[in-house]
C-alpha cells in the first residue's frame, strides 16, 4: 500500500468515524428532543384537559342555571294562565246569573254609578233582551227614593261587552262594562288570588 493510498484510507476511516460520532451524536438530539417534545405535549394534553373540564363546569353550570330560569318562567306563566281561567270564569258567572238577579245586579251597579244629572243607559244588545219592562223605572225610582233626583232612560244604541253598561251624561261616558271592572277588581284582588290558588 502506497503512502497516499494510506493517507486515503486513513481519510476515509477518520470520515467514518466522525460521521458515526456525528450519526450518534444526532440520534442522541433527536431522542432529547423526543423527550422534551413527549413532556411539552403531556403537560399541553394536561392544560387542555383542565381547561376542557373547566370550561364544561362552567356551561354546565350556565345550562343549570339557564333551565332554572325558564323553569320559573314557565311556572309563572302557567299560574298566570289558571289566575286568567279564574276570572274569566268569575266574569261567566256573573253574566250567567239568572236574568233576574242579573237585572238586580245592574239596577243596583246603575243607581251607584249616577248622580243627579241622571244619564242614558247603553247595554248589549243581548243584556237589553234579558231585562224586563220595570228595568228603567225600577231604577229611576231608587234614584228617586235616594233623593239623588236625576232620572236615567236606555238608549237605542246598543255596545259590544260581555255585559255591564256605559252610562252617557252629556259629552262624558263613564265605562261600567264588567271587562272593565273585572280589570280594576284584579288590579285590587290579585295579590289575594295568588294566595289563595297558590299557598301550601
Amino acid at each position: 500500500m502506497t503512502g497516499t493510498e494510506k493517507i486515503l484510507e486513513k481519510i476515509i476511516q477518520d470520515a467514518k468515524a466522525r460521521a458515526l460520532a456525528i450519526e450518534e451524536q444526532a440520534g442522541q438530539e433527536a431522542g432529547a428532543i423526543m423527550d422534551q417534545a413527549s413532556q411539552e405535549a403531556g403537560l399541553k394534553r394536561a392544560e387542555l384537559l383542565e381547561r376542557a373540564q373547566a370550561d364544561g363546569a362552567q356551561s354546565y353550570k350556565r345550562l343549570i342555571a339557564v333551565a332554572g330560569l325558564e323553569g320559573r318562567k314557565e311556572l309563572l306563566r302557567a299560574k298566570q294562565d289558571v289566575i286568567d281561567t279564574a276570572f274569566a270564569r268569575a266574569l261567566d258567572k256573573v253574566c250567567g246569573l239568572p236574568d233576574s238577579e242579573y237585572q238586580k245586579l245592574l239596577e243596583d251597579l246603575i243607581a251607584d254609578a249616577v248622580d243627579k244629572d241622571g244619564g242614558e243607559i247603553l247595554l248589549s244588545e243581548k243584556d237589553a233582551k234579558r231585562l224586563d219592562s220595570k228595568f228603567i223605572s225600577n231604577i229611576n225610582q231608587r234614584l228617586r227614593a235616594s233623593g239623588k233626583g236625576g232620572s236615567v232612560k236606555l238608549s237605542s244604541r246598543y255596545i259590544n261587552t260581555a255585559g255591564g253598561f256605559v252610562l252617557k251624561i252629556g259629552d262624558m261616558e263613564i265605562n261600567s262594562t264588567f271587562e272593565i271592572l273585572f280589570g280594576m277588581l284584579r288590579t285590587e284582588l290579585e295579590n289575594e288570588v295568588v294566595k289563595m290558588l297558590f299557598s301550601d
